[in-house]
């Protein structure tokens, strides 16, 4: 496996250069091996953020709005959209980013609070074409799309594409197209889009992850979530 880190790093930089709020969507299917790491990374980077939260001082915060909450309790919201940084029952940090937390120094004042209540994660499952409506709601003005991606590169290698090249690539392991997915959410606006997709290595059924591709999402966890408390 062979991933340039440095260089992943300064293209998500670059990518979140006036970033005003952010939506990752992990796409994929957890009973089918390596598919499931972009669940696996929304839930990862979820426990991470409300690990952050719940350890905030609240009195000292309250005036902060919790975009969180003010979403579940929009009446409006279709079936699908009350799925929002999505935690799997009493789901743990794995081992490896339980050690990235524990070494996370990071100062939570007001303004970090204010920040990762404008990171929305979305565990778009095999049918991210469901979340388009809490997309248009969150209204971010960056995502991210993390999928599992046939490439024909090495197993774990990390690439990052940005939404102009998507179209021209056949990348989504799913149904539908991502340009599709991508071309339906600009309908309404144009957003700033980035795709990063990891090489599976194993797609049968399993509720694991390859060693290989587990060291590679757990990678990007640390990243995004380094990139997401500095933006």
């Amino acid at each position: 496996m062979s991933n340039n880190f440095d260089e992943i790093s300064k293209e998500i930089d670059l990518f979140l250069q006036n970033c005003d709020s952010l939506l990752i969507l992990g796409i994929g299917n957890d009973i089918r091996g390596d598919d499931g790491l972009g669940p696996y990374i929304i839930n990862q980077l979820s426990i991470l953020k409300d690990s952050i939260l719940n350890n905030s001082n609240q009195d000292d915060l309250n005036q902060n709005i919790n975009q969180n909450q003010l979403i579940i309790q929009d009446n409006a919201f279709e079936f699908f959209d009350n799925v929002y940084d999505i935690n799997t029952g009493n789901t743990r940090l794995d081992e490896g980013i339980d050690s990235y937390f524990n070494e996370l120094d990071v100062d939570v004042n007001e303004s970090l609070v204010e920040r990762l209540n404008n990171t929305f994660l979305i565990n778009g499952g095999s049918v991210p074409e469901n979340f388009t409506g809490l997309i248009k709601k969150c209204n971010p003005s960056h995502i991210v799309l993390i999928d599992a991606s046939l490439m024909n590169l090495e197993a774990g290698e990390i690439n990052i594409v940005n939404k102009d090249n998507i179209v021209d690539v056949s990348i989504s392991t799913h149904s539908m197209s991502l340009s599709y997915l991508i071309r339906y959410l600009e309908l309404e606006k144009d957003y700033n889009i980035l795709f990063i997709g990891i090489e599976p290595e194993i797609m049968d059924l399993s509720f694991e992850l390859s060693p290989k591709i587990k060291d590679s999402s757990d990678m990007l966890i640390r990243l995004l979530f380094d990139k997401i408390v500095s933006i």
